[in-house]
């Protein structure tokens, strides 16, 4: 029987324990998605303590769309060395992490969002925003999300 000390495998990434931090929004990045020194102390605590495989608060894919505040980001190539900075931090210590990201959607109740194309996999107001999203094809995606 395995033990929850014992390492693991995830497809192809090896993880030294089967200990894992949940996503979880934690609301300590900048307004602009960037993260910070408060962020850095806080993964690195984590894993000191002995974690496995961290998964990061999830991080919004579009500057125009940040579902919550103090999310972090991910929308463009500014964010890379910050992440590669966190990313070495928590390897030091033999933990991996992963990060979750997310686009909002019809989810995404803020100001301006009533005004914006807002994309998702179908037509179908949400109950709780109010929003209806436009059906997002192939073609959308492609145009809204790659250069």
């Amino acid at each position: 029987m395995k033990d929850l000390f014992d390492k693991t495998k995830i497809m192809n990434l090896e993880v030294k324990n089967r200990f894992i931090r949940a996503a979880t929004w934690d609301e300590m990045a900048e307004d602009n998605g960037h993260i910070n020194d408060s962020v850095m102390e806080r993964y690195e605590e984590i894993a000191k303590g002995g974690v496995g495989l961290i998964l990061t608060g999830y991080a919004f894919i579009s500057k125009d769309e940040q579902p919550n505040p103090k999310m972090f980001g991910i929308y463009d190539d500014s964010f890379i060395e910050e992440y590669k900075r966190l990313a070495d931090k928590v390897h030091k210590y033999d933990s991996k992490i992963a990060m979750q990201i997310v686009y909002g959607g019809s989810q995404c109740d803020h100001m301006g969002a009533s005004k914006m194309t807002i994309y998702g996999p179908s037509a179908v107001k949400n109950i709780v925003t109010g929003i209806t999203p436009k059906f997002a094809t192939k073609d959308d995606i492609i145009k809204k999300w790659t250069n």
